[in-house]
């Protein structure tokens, strides 16, 4: 069987999936900076990505059909390919397993980094909803105290400790 039809669409899906790398990459430091703009240019490209990783799976089904192959897994096919080409699935094979796992960490770590942006912006929002006169008087820049049951995050989390609702937390992220 002759697969350099399939594997000049799976190169095409690499190609593709390395820009997803990239963008993922790129939107970490967006979310970090806060930078909205740019996270709504990045979502924009990465939705013209998906479209094109369909039309390429579309076209890698239809190959497939055409080989008789149709619902077979690639390492299905890298056992009936010969030398050169077993060879290119092979490395496109890793390559993809690659790309699309290391793809999977970065999301996940950008969706740790969303999520504790958010538990920030609702502790300050439920501190601002305090009367003055629960606000805690030793707050340092850059601290949040666990108010009305939300965690906390700071730098420090140095909180007087007269009120009862209001604890010291630190907590350390990777970044």
């Amino acid at each position: 069987m002759n697969f350099k039809m399939l594997i000049q669409s799976l190169e095409s899906e690499v190609d593709i999936y390395k820009k997803f790398e990239e963008i993922e990459e790129t939107k970490t430091s967006a979310i970090v900076s806060g930078d909205i703009e740019k996270l709504d240019e990045i979502l924009n490209t990465e939705q013209m990505l998906h479209m094109k990783v369909q039309s390429y799976e579309k076209k890698r089904i239809e190959i497939m059909r055409n080989l008789n192959l149709d619902g077979k897994t690639l390492i299905y096919v890298i056992e009936l390919a010969e030398s050169d080409e077993k060879e290119k699935l092979s490395e496109i094979f890793e390559e993809l397993n690659f790309y699309i796992d290391s793809i999977k960490q970065i999301n996940d770590y950008n969706t740790k980094l969303v999520k504790s942006r958010l538990e920030i912006i609702s502790v300050v929002t439920e501190y601002l909803k305090e009367p003055a006169s629960k606000s805690p008087k030793n707050m340092n820049a850059g601290s949040f105290a666990k108010i009305a049951g939300k965690l906390t995050y700071g730098k420090d989390a140095k909180i007087s400790s007269h009120l009862n609702e209001l604890e010291p937390a630190v907590i350390r992220k990777r970044v």
